[in-house]
């Protein structure tokens, strides 16, 4: 990944310094990596199809083209966009009908490339005019994923993800970098964490809470599966491990990482009058006002779309408006007189081991 700072578009944000995710699913690379390079080595006949996928890029900016189709089967569809990144070496988003169908195609396509470089763009979880602040594991998946696409990774979305807007790049709350040597001070840091929408609590059980003891500050990320404790010397993090929340004992160090927000917005930018945004219960009833600033969490069309008719499904059964597919090119699984196919079958037994199954694979 490319490390300094970045700049881009409005659909992603931007801070100073290395890109140094936090990945929901922290492991080792496998076997598996092989098997995306190797496809992209060969390029037979993956080259064919990317050759017409760049061909589509060319020629969008002279005349109305139509877009590249493939027909691909589902037990090879994360190995295809593994591929597909390694060949195109640039950021891929791929949309998606559900959140379930982007979260399998991100933790497939995670085993054959480097997991640090996939994401999942996922939906608010609620709809914006129920006035209901989204979970907070949700809005860090979906502030990771922008900061993933933005450093060049590949971003799977569903199709809710992308029709429901975001604050103004603004108004968001920005990621909070954890480097040891660095000097924000205890109450600097759970001040940087309280304005990201993190619940200051005695003791550290879910995502998006944090709290403070002395000069060690607990804070459990959006995007992580632990906690980790920052322990500061005076106003420096001399260590940050992660840990058990139940039995409190260390796991492991890390040595650097990312701590996503817990809120869409920067609790200080968020009207006070509106409890039901900032997660409140009130005896009143209220009705919420729906923010007149969104902006759409991309700038452009997708690269690609799987099972486009059944995204255009969701948007038309939620309501949603459509995000414009002009120039993306379409992936399906049923054959439909498409120019390019890639077919795979599901193994008839569990194979032994990772060897054989890259075996099995290749």
């Amino acid at each position: 990944m490319p490390s300094g700072a970045r700049t881009g578009s409005g659909d992603a944000r931007q801070y100073d310094g290395p890109w140094r995710a936090f990945p929901p699913d922290r492991m080792d690379q496998t076997l598996l990596t092989g098997t995306a390079r190797a496809a992209h080595e060969t390029r037979a006949p993956l080259g064919a199809f990317v050759d017409e996928v760049r061909k589509l890029e060319r020629l969008q900016a002279f005349a109305r083209a139509l877009p590249t189709r493939a027909r691909v089967s589902e037990p090879i569809f994360p190995l295809l966009l593994a591929a597909l990144h390694e060949e195109l070496a640039r950021p891929l988003l791929v949309l998606l009908p559900e959140d379930a169908d982007a979260r399998d195609a991100a933790e497939g396509a995670a085993w054959f490339t480097n997991p640090a470089g996939v994401a999942l763009l996922p939906g608010r979880g609620v709809a914006l005019d129920f006035g209901l602040a989204p979970p907070p594991h949700l809005v860090g998946e979906r502030y990771r994923a922008l900061d993933v696409l933005a450093a060049g990774g590949l971003v799977c979305a569903s199709a809710t993800a992308l029709a429901q807007g975001l604050p103004p790049l603004v108004e968001r709350p920005r990621p909070i970098e954890l480097l040891v040597g660095a000097e924000p001070g205890v109450e600097g840091l759970a001040e940087e964490l309280a304005l990201a929408g993190y619940e200051r609590v005695e003791r550290v059980d879910d995502r998006g809470q944090f709290a403070v003891r002395g000069g060690i500050v607990d804070v459990f990320p959006t995007t992580g599966r632990e906690p980790l404790r920052i322990e500061l010397y005076g106003d420096e993090i001399e260590q940050v491990r992660a840990f058990s929340p139940f039995t409190q004992r260390t796991l492991h160090t890390v040595e650097d990482a990312v701590v996503y927000p817990a809120a869409e917005r920067r609790i200080d930018l968020t009207d006070p009058s509106n409890s039901l945004l900032l997660g409140e219960e009130s005896d009143e009833t209220v009705v919420p006002e729906l923010p007149g600033d969104l902006v759409p969490v991309l700038g452009r069309a997708p690269d690609f779309v799987w099972q486009p008719d059944e995204v255009r499904r969701v948007w038309a059964e939620e309501s949603l408006g459509e995000i414009s597919l002009k120039g993306t090119s379409e992936l399906d699984p049923f054959p439909q007189s498409q120019a390019f196919a890639f077919e795979a079958q599901r193994p008839a037994i569990a194979a032994r081991g990772l060897a054989e199954a890259e075996t099995e694979l290749n």
